[in-house]
């Protein structure tokens, strides 16, 4: 495996380099994602405390919870009483920054996804263009076996490539359905807030 790796040329290790990345940032994602899915099970409880005027207890649910959908409640409880407009500005600046948390890192898995063909086409064709150049340098007739093997090991990159870029693109679609998923929950859960806690 590690004589395929060398074989690929230099432009292997900018893949293995992103490879690191989408399993690190991955793992990383899909531990806070987990964490934070866990607050959209106290989320109709805690609707279900605003619902029936218990704002205190609600506020304690809300602290209690981890996640985004909580933390926008837990915003709204503490503004409740505000005029709808300000209760909602309030509520969209939390909003927005557990959207942001969400969303961190996603954006190196899905750079990750689309960059590692382009990279392996690139050594494809620096290693094409090699294996030609040590062909035209022997100064006699063509070796088909030396041109064959300069190509099959220039294409080594194009594999390593797609390799990468294949379980990056599924990694970052399931992981951005699953914040897709929360955020029409805040949104959902905010959205009700503000009728009850607002004036």
């Amino acid at each position: 495996m590690w004589d395929l790796f060398l074989a690929g040329g230099p432009m292997m290790y900018p893949l293995l380099l992103g490879s690191i990345m989408v399993v690190t940032f991955g793992i990383e994602r899909s531990i806070h994602l987990f964490r934070a899915s866990r607050g959209c099970i106290a989320a109709p409880e805690i609707h279900t405390a605003i619902e029936n005027g218990q704002r205190e207890q609600a506020l304690q649910l809300a602290e209690k919870s981890p996640g985004p959908v909580a933390a926008v409640l837990e915003t709204g409880l503490r503004h409740a009483g505000k005029k709808r407009g300000e209760l909602e500005e309030e509520i969209v600046l939390a909003g927005n920054l557990e959207i942001k948390r969400l969303n961190r890192n996603l954006h190196l898995i899905e750079l990750v996804s689309r960059t590692a063909p382009l990279v392996g086409l690139l050594g494809t064709v620096l290693g094409m263009v090699d294996a030609f150049r040590n062909v035209a340098g022997s100064g006699g007739p063509a070796d088909p076996a030396m041109l064959a093997g300069g190509i099959w090991e220039a294409l080594l990159t194009t594999a390593a490539g797609l390799s990468v870029a294949l379980p990056a693109m599924i990694l970052h679609h399931l992981l951005e359905e699953k914040t897709s998923s929360m955020s029409f929950s805040m949104k959902h859960y905010a959205n009700e807030a503000v009728k009850h806690l607002g004036t």
